[in-house]
């Protein structure tokens, strides 16, 4: 994965975009902490970063995520993930964390909790199963399948789309229960993508964390809320 480098602190930063974000989404970060070493990066399929070869899984990214890391030396850590890049961190807690004497998590608007969903969410996806079933003899049928999805799904290769289920069908909720590192929660309290009460699961899950709820702001906090969140960033990693 493509990434950089700033900085030659003994304390790491690494920030880890969302689904569809690049370095870009947090890079404007940089002024802010130049005492200590800091990290950000291109998911695979995303910014400078190819493709994958196969359809990836959330231990994928944080697997490649700990090889990056091997490279320096690295005294204390705290990963810092937007919703997509939430779940990798909680997957990367969740297997390296005896690795690190000094690991925190800082969580924004995170994926990773399954969602609640409605009995008609299930009937669409049984339809579609049926659907699809039948369009392996029918290229009438296989067109009508292309307008299922988001249309960011849609544009998305066939090995991305593959990577997406992979990732949105894993529930983290048993993951997150083993995680000891601190951790802070902070989340939009109008967030319609992850919404309120997946923040309150993951507090309950996560014992040592502490959850912060930005009422005028959604699933981008750390945007809409963008002094708020460098003041609790700065406290967390200064253990002020």
């Amino acid at each position: 994965m493509n990434f950089i480098k700033l900085g030659s602190g003994k304390h790491f930063i690494v920030f880890l975009h969302g689904w569809g974000g690049c370095i870009d989404s947090f890079f404007w970060t940089k002024s802010y902490f130049e005492d200590f070493s800091l990290v950000y990066l291109d998911f695979y399929g995303f910014g400078n970063s190819p493709e994958p070869d196969k359809p990836l899984y959330v231990s994928d990214y944080a697997v490649e995520l700990k090889n990056i890391l091997n490279k320096f030396e690295i005294q204390s850590l705290t990963i810092v993930g937007h919703s997509f890049g939430g779940r990798v961190a909680i997957k990367f807690a969740f297997l390296y964390q005896h690795n690190y004497k000094d690991l925190k998590l800082f969580l924004i608007d995170s994926a990773g909790i399954k969602p609640k969903r409605s009995p008609l969410y299930y009937l669409k996806i049984y339809n579609y199963k049926k659907l699809k079933n039948k369009a392996k003899k029918s290229p009438r049928l296989k067109q009508r399948l292309k307008n299922f999805g988001s249309d960011d799904y849609k544009k998305l290769s066939d090995i991305m789309k593959k990577t997406f289920i992979n990732i949105v069908n894993e529930d983290l909720a048993v993951d997150a229960k083993f995680i000891t590192a601190s951790t802070i929660i902070m989340w939009g309290k109008k967030d319609t993508e992850t919404k309120l009460y997946m923040a309150k699961k993951l507090h309950k899950l996560i014992n040592n964390s502490k959850l912060f709820i930005f009422k005028n702001a959604g699933h981008f906090s750390y945007i809409d809320q963008r002094q708020e969140f460098l003041i609790l960033l700065d406290r967390f990693v200064r253990n002020k």
